[in-house]
């Protein structure tokens, strides 16, 4: 049976509106739960989805990075980080994770009209960068923690689209966050991660420009590409022939051993100001974005706050698995305590 011959509706159940045991129900049997409805005016997801992709389209650099990020603007931006802590996501999370959370990462995605699929990959829990060759862990997790079977840190993916089914909606292997899948690490066109650099690009300079800003390959480093003075004379097709050489020695994940076929596959499709929680472990993916309209979405990462954020930093280590240097990055505190006296927090808004 192909995978596409096993796609289900999601779970119509809305976390808000269901008890917590019949949350972490779903959870536990799925790996995930949603979608549910954060009931946010749509002016506000507007207001931010604009400020958003205004930062995507021009390469902004990001002031806590000192470089183009899609990484944690609501560090910066009080209104997605009030969408972001917002109590249907909080009090969902709760069942889950406990009465103490942190916010310490989240991510803009957005697939362009044209933009490709994203393959089946997850997260055992490290974020140390293992996807692109790093491994620079991002998060240790408390001795309690390590030791129950209950997750320590999830991610909540946030539509600020309207998503249908011929966008790229996120997808789902439903319970297959009980096994960890091998990855192989192969050049990094070839991996699950791999979108095309040249999409949206219409020029030489184009190319030169946003390798120079670290804007043409999420997350890997590209300023050291074009760093001869005559780089503005080459052809399109000189860069884009350089800039593939460029990336030669530059691995990323590739998948084995999961076959799409033995789970039940579920795609999302969402209204904008809905949300899904999902644990890493569980496979998840998307489709190419076969639409003429943009599909904008937020991944926030949430996790127990007795967990320590970033442990290079007590070795005087500040690049993390992203290639990113967060010594300006601190984390929120999402409900309850704060449990562990070497995180770095974001101070409370007046």
């Amino acid at each position: 049976m192909s995978p596409a011959s096993m796609l289900q509706e999601p779970d119509k159940g809305d976390a808000q509106t269901t008890g917590s045991d019949d949350l972490a129900a779903r959870f536990a049997r799925d790996g995930f739960v949603g979608p549910i409805s954060l009931g946010l005016p749509r002016s506000l997801l507007d207001r931010v989805a604009t400020r958003l992709d205004a930062m995507l389209t021009h390469h902004q650099v990001h002031p806590l990075y000192g470089r183009f990020s899609v990484r944690d603007w609501h560090l910066l931006d009080d209104e997605l980080l009030s969408i972001l802590t917002h109590p249907h996501i909080v009090d969902s999370l709760k069942p889950l994770l406990g009465p103490d959370l942190l916010l310490w990462r989240s991510k803009v995605f957005v697939k362009r009209p044209g933009e490709s699929a994203l393959g089946w990959h997850q997260e055992w829990g490290a974020f140390n960068g293992e996807e692109i060759g790093n491994d620079r862990p991002g998060l240790e997790p408390s001795t309690e923690a390590r030791a129950s079977i209950a997750p320590w840190n999830l991610t909540v993916w946030v539509s600020f689209d309207d998503i249908d089914a011929s966008m790229g909606p996120i997808h789902f292997a439903a319970g297959s966050q009980v096994r960890r899948f091998p990855i192989e690490m192969q050049p990094i066109a070839d991996s699950e991660f791999w979108h095309d650099p040249f999409l949206d690009t219409a020029s030489a300079r184009d190319i030169v420009e946003r390798a120079r800003a670290n804007a043409i390959v999420l997350d890997i480093r590209t300023d050291h590409i074009f760093r001869e003075a005559d780089a503005y004379t080459l052809t399109i097709d000189e860069a884009k022939a350089r800039l593939l050489a460029g990336l030669s020695g530059q691995v990323g994940a590739v998948t084995l051993d999961f076959e799409a076929a033995r789970f039940p596959i579920i795609e999302m499709p969402m209204s904008a100001g809905s949300c899904v929680i999902f644990s890493e472990r569980t496979m998840h993916g998307s489709g190419p974005n076969a639409s003429p309209r943009r599909r904008l979405a937020v991944n926030a990462r949430y996790t127990r706050a007795d967990t320590l954020v970033y442990p290079m930093r007590l070795r005087g280590e500040t690049i993390d698995g992203s290639n990113l240097d967060i010594r300006a990055h601190r984390c929120v505190l999402a409900a309850g305590r704060s449990l562990h006296p070497d995180n770095l927090l974001l101070p409370p808004r007046d």
